[in-house]
């Protein structure tokens, strides 16, 4: 593994991690956020927010201004409640990172607005074709906090979500799928198809209609298959632990721009001085045989193929 600085022309000071088989660049003048993740020299697969179209306006800001949130695009960690301040506080302060015997740790300074302290470490193996992403928060308050932790990845638009369904037969009388829409989402919408195996979401650059739906993603995983790449997050889901937003453990939202997929921990009732992790792991794969996908055996097919 190898870690330098570099400038974006954009995003100022940025940490590359690589393995010269894939790479990461990490925003720390702002953030922080994974702004850039794909194999070396082939496209970056991550959503850059250039023109800060997706920013959210914010009444306080820490000194008593109104304000925004910005997302910048890329990886980042929130944690739920969506509306708190931790989640919501900008985060566009210089990131202290340090280098690890594994992987680089990258720590924002405590926002003034929040008792939540955010982190993540990226760890990447020696020509491995994955990086493994260890998110944390600290309650720095004097009370007890009830949260979750977040990861939010932005992709560019154009690909196919695939979220796996519980396939667990051995308890009939009890449910074991559950699928929840936000507002605004038209569960008849055509870019969304069914299965009893698979949820596939497509992205269609430029379609401005709301879509954002959720399940208890008992698999672990979630795949955006692109033309060139393909993503995977994978993640522990605990079924005996309770989730946020009606027991979502997956979400998948599009924007005219990109598609998101999220992954969530359990919730946590956090002590004073407490810390929480959650574990993601992101694979990268160069996209082939995709045509097979048309069905829920080929989309079986193909993920089984990348395991």
């Amino acid at each position: 593994m190898k870690v330098k600085e570099t400038d974006d022309p954009i995003y100022g000071k940025c940490v590359l991690i690589t393995n010269n088989r894939i790479q990461a660049a990490v925003t720390v003048d702002v953030g922080p956020r994974i702004i850039d993740f794909g194999f070396c020299g082939d496209e970056n697969l991550l959503y850059q927010d250039v023109e800060q179209k997706y920013k959210i306006p914010l009444s306080d800001t820490g000194n008593g201004k109104a304000g925004f949130f910005h997302p910048y695009g890329g990886h980042r960690l929130w944690i739920t409640p969506e509306r708190s301040a931790a989640a919501l506080s900008p985060d566009d302060s210089p990131v202290v990172y340090s280098i690890l015997a594994d992987g680089v740790s990258f720590t924002p300074p405590k926002r003034k607005t929040a008792d939540i302290q955010l982190g993540f470490e990226i760890m990447m193996g020696e020509g491995a074709s994955d990086i493994m992403i260890v998110h944390t928060a600290e309650n720095c308050s004097k009370s007890v906090k009830t949260c979750g932790l977040w990861p939010i990845t932005m992709l560019k638009g154009g690909g196919l979500a695939i979220v796996p369904q519980s396939e667990d037969r051995s308890e009939p009388r009890r449910p074991n799928r559950a699928v929840i829409f936000w507002p605004g989402t038209d569960i008849r919408d055509r870019r969304i198809t069914y299965g009893n195996r698979f949820i596939a979401i497509r992205h269609i650059k430029g379609e401005s209609i709301p879509l954002k739906i959720g399940c208890n993603d008992v698999p672990g995983w979630v795949g955006y298959v692109g033309k060139k790449n393909t993503l995977v997050k994978r993640f522990v889901f605990n079924s005996q632990a309770a989730y946020p937003d009606f027991g979502c453990s997956c979400e998948v939202r599009l924007e005219p721009d990109f598609a998101e997929i999220d992954s969530f921990s359990p919730l946590y009732r956090m002590e004073p001085g407490e810390k929480i992790k959650y574990v993601e792991n992101i694979s990268i794969y160069h996209t082939e045989h995709a045509e097979i996908m048309d069905s829920e055996d080929g989309i079986d097919a193909y993920f089984n193929s990348l395991a």
